[in-house]
């Protein structure tokens, strides 16, 4: 997670927007508007990447299988 540039762009929005709010240079109405989005960036990047992993090792799963024999027919007695 903290290899992504997502969480460090998420971070940099959140560092300075609580910068900005401490020294009264924004409100808090600001802050959460800056601050709650780069928490989702962040989060829904981690999400993403999860589920991306997880369907590569399906794949791989799925593709290391092998079909079972065909069965033959019976003949059918007349």
């Amino acid at each position: 997670m903290w290899k992504s540039k997502t969480v460090y762009a998420g971070l940099a929005g959140i560092v300075s927007s609580f910068g900005l709010f401490m020294s009264s240079e924004i409100s808090l109405a600001e802050f959460l508007q800056v601050s709650v989005p780069s928490l989702l960036a962040i989060f829904l990047r981690a999400g993403v990447q999860k589920s991306t992993d997880a369907a590569q090792l399906a794949a791989e799963a799925a593709s290391s299988v092998t079909p079972a024999p065909k069965k033959k027919a019976a003949k059918a007695a007349n």
